[in-house]
This record gives C-alpha cells, sequence and structure tokens, in this order.
C-alpha cells in the first residue's frame, strides 16, 4: 500500500468520550498517531481527552457551550444552524502545512456545536475528506429516522410532505421546526450531503437507509466501528438462566416490552442500565432485577451469568455494539429483523431475529426457544467462534481506515 496519508485531521463536536461516537474518534486518533501519522485533533466542546495530549496530537479546542447546554436559547439556536467562527478556525487548521494533498480531514460529527458551517471548508475542491456516519443526521432531522411520538421507525422520506407534516420530534413541534431549519441549512448552504465524496458507513442498512440521498458520484465505503479485542473465555450459558438487557431504559430500546415478555414467559430477566422506564419495568414486572449503571469490566462480569442477551430496540441503529459484545463473550442474541444488529446475529446460528415485540412477532417463542440450555449453548459456541474468526480490534479499524484514506 503507498502512503499518501501523512496527516489527519480528525473533527468532532466534543472533546471527550460522551458516547460511541466520541469513543471511537479519540481511540482511532491515539492508533493513528501509534501508527506514525501525525494527528490533529479538532472539537467544539471542552474537557479534552488527556490522553490526546499525551500522544502528542495537536489539539484545537473551540471551548464553546453545545446547543443543548447553552444558557442563551438565542445563542444556541444561532450557532446550531451556523457556526461561521468553528468554520474559520477548522480551515486554518486544515490548511496549516506545507502540503495539504497528505492531508485527510475525517469528520465524526458536527451538529452539537460546530454545525453544517463547517461542510464548505472540509469538501473544499483541495481537501481530501471523508465523513463517517454514526447516525442519520446527513438526512433525517432528528438524525434516527424515528418517530419518537407514535414510537416506531419513520419511514417517509426526508424533508418529504410526510415528514415536514408530522411531529416526530422528542420534544415538542417546535423543536423539530428548528430541526427541519437547521436541515434546510445544512442541506443548501452546508452543501451536505451534496458535495461530500467519501463516506464511512458502518452497516448496511445504515448504507440501504443513507445512500439514496447522496450524489450518485459519492464513494461509500464500509469500516466497521471496533468492538472487543481482548479474547476471552466463553460463556458457559448452559449453565446460566437469566436472559439480561444492556442499555437505557426509553422507550427506543424496548426495555419495557422486554420486561413485559419474560414475565409472561415466566424467564428470569436482568437490566444493566438505568432511565426514565426504571419505575414502570418494575411495576411491570416485579420480579426482575434492575443493576443500574455499570462501568464496562462490571458489564462483562454480568454477563457472565447470562443465558442470552436481549437486544429489543425499536429504531433502525446504526452498528449497536451490545450484541457483537455478548457474542464475543459466547451469549447468543435476539434481536429484532429491522434493526442493524441483524447483521451481526446470524439468525439460528448465533441468535435469533423477530419480527416484532408483539406476540405475532415471535419474541415470546425466541424466548422459549432460548430456554432451552442445549439450543443456547450451541448457538453460543457458534457466536463465540464466529466472532473470533474475525474479530473487529482496533489493529483491524486502523487497516481498513488506512486503506479508505488511501482511497481517497
Amino acid at each position: 500500500m503507498s502512503d499518501r496519508t501523512k496527516r489527519v485531521v480528525l473533527v468532532m463536536d466534543y472533546g471527550d468520550i460522551r458516547g460511541g461516537l466520541e469513543k471511537v474518534c479519540i481511540e482511532s486518533a491515539l492508533a493513528l498517531r501509534e501508527a506514525g501519522k501525525e494527528v490533529v485533533f479538532f472539537c467544539g466542546v471542552a474537557p479534552v481527552d488527556l490522553r490526546l495530549e499525551q500522544a502528542g496530537i495537536s489539539i484545537t479546542c473551540l471551548g464553546v457551550q453545545d446547543i443543548g447546554s447553552d444558557s442563551s436559547k438565542l445563542r444556541a439556536a444561532a450557532t446550531g444552524l451556523w457556526n461561521k467562527a468553528a468554520a474559520r478556525e477548522l480551515d486554518r487548521v486544515i490548511r496549516d502545512t506545507d502540503d495539504l494533498s497528505t492531508t485527510v480531514v475525517h469528520v465524526h460529527g458536527w451538529t452539537k456545536s460546530l454545525s453544517s458551517a463547517i461542510g464548505p471548508v472540509v469538501t473544499a475542491p483541495d481537501v481530501r475528506h471523508v465523513f463517517t456516519m454514526h447516525e442519520f443526521f446527513f438526512a433525517c432531522p432528528n438524525g434516527g429516522f424515528y418517530d419518537y411520538q407514535s414510537n416506531e421507525i419513520c419511514r417517509s422520506p426526508a424533508l418529504g410532505s410526510g415528514c415536514l407534516t408530522t411531529n416526530c420530534d422528542v420534544r415538542h413541534p417546535a423543536h423539530k421546526a428548528y430541526r427541519v431549519l437547521r436541515q434546510v441549512v445544512q442541506k443548501g448552504r452546508g452543501g451536505l450531503p451534496a458535495r461530500v465524496k467519501n463516506i464511512i458507513y458502518i452497516s448496511e442498512l445504515q448504507k440501504e437507509v443513507m445512500q439514496p440521498y447522496f450524489p450518485a458520484s459519492t464513494a461509500f465505503r464500509q469500516v466497521a466501528n471496533p468492538a472487543v479485542s481482548q479474547k476471552r473465555a466463553p460463556v458457559q450459558v448452559a449453565e446460566n438462566k437469566d436472559f439480561y438487557f444492556v442499555g437505557r431504559l426509553v422507550e427506543t430500546k424496548g426495555a419495557l416490552e422486554f420486561a413485559l415478555a419474560t414475565r409472561d414467559a415466566g424467564i428470569p430477566a436482568v437490566f444493566v442500565g438505568d432511565g426514565p422506564l426504571r419505575g414502570a419495568i418494575e411495576a411491570a414486572n416485579p420480579s426482575a432485577t434492575i443493576l443500574g449503571w455499570q462501568n464496562p469490566n462490571e458489564v462483562m462480569e454480568h454477563l457472565h451469568r447470562a443465558r442470552a442477551l436481549v437486544f429489543p430496540s425499536k429504531w433502525y441503529e446504526c452498528q449497536p455494539l451490545v450484541p457483537i459484545e455478548a457474542q464475543a463473550l459466547g451469549i447468543p442474541v435476539i434481536c429484532g429483523d429491522w434493526c442493524a444488529s441483524r447483521e451481526s446475529v446470524a439468525h439460528e446460528e448465533t441468535g435469533l431475529h423477530v419480527r416484532s415485540l408483539d406476540e405475532k412477532g415471535g419474541f415470546q417463542d425466541a424466548l422459549a426457544r432460548l430456554s432451552s440450555a442445549e439450543y443456547a449453548a450451541r448457538l453460543g459456541q457458534t457466536a463465540y467462534d464466529r466472532y473470533w474468526s474475525d474479530p473487529l480490534t482496533m489493529e483491524r479499524h486502523l487497516d481498513r481506515l488506512l486503506s479508505v484514506y488511501e482511497q481517497i
């Protein structure tokens, strides 16, 4: 492989880890630096992860607030639409080099503080660029193609008549109106996605949903997010009886449906996580165990007591890591066939797909089938063997990332 890329400018809203997007960006920055690349980290919101400076990475943090935290709603609204200062500073950082042709600008996120004002800067004709899609904000105003009022996937074309006349926002109609305006600005003045030449996507479902919104000339390349690098002994699922849910206890994650289904099936349920539905879950299934939030090592220890992991998320997702992490431990997974987790969970091989979370969708049947110790053990062993035959390690992620950079 040639080495056209000497310098990488990584761009995202936050300087520290707030979720999966930030984790991937920061850890890939560290891996790129270790691989000998000159890495520049550009963000809007402090604090900045201390490991970046310790690794010798050049950091530019604007020190602004995200639009959800700004005490001035008017300023937050204006900044969210068009952050001119962020665009000006990013342009300076990108061009602060003797040879721009050896630089790749890699954007991970912009909607929380940077705004689509960075669009014309990143997609300038002389800038080699790539965006990783961690969600659906290139098209959908709320970023998820999900109707939070009806609690179901939204299949209306983004900014079409159905989109514009539906209050799908998690908050209120005024917030949806603002998001539509932001999307119009992004699509027009920001040139996103029309001027984007290179996209990294993380699941085939995501590509299927999003590709129609991009020009035919946009190159789509898949680079899955890293998941588990440390191999552990497989969980002896046949010796366990508890079915686990890991995540936030909210409507979109199907937490209440899991509580009701396990109650009706007489199956012991354990929730690792917390959220606004905790009280409803306790009322619906008094025998369920709710452990609250746990750190990553504690989650792994709890999962060693699992018969199966249930991932009943109601929306598309992009590349959910919890089902992948469970399979890396040899735990079979139940997931919806509408969700991106269907790509990592092979039906009747490493887990089971269900058609819906009601009585007609096969959810109860899936729970019953994995109540069989022998069947769960067989699927769990296959999951373990299959994951470790091609693990999603940071090393492999870096190799694929560098390959994409060389093609830009």
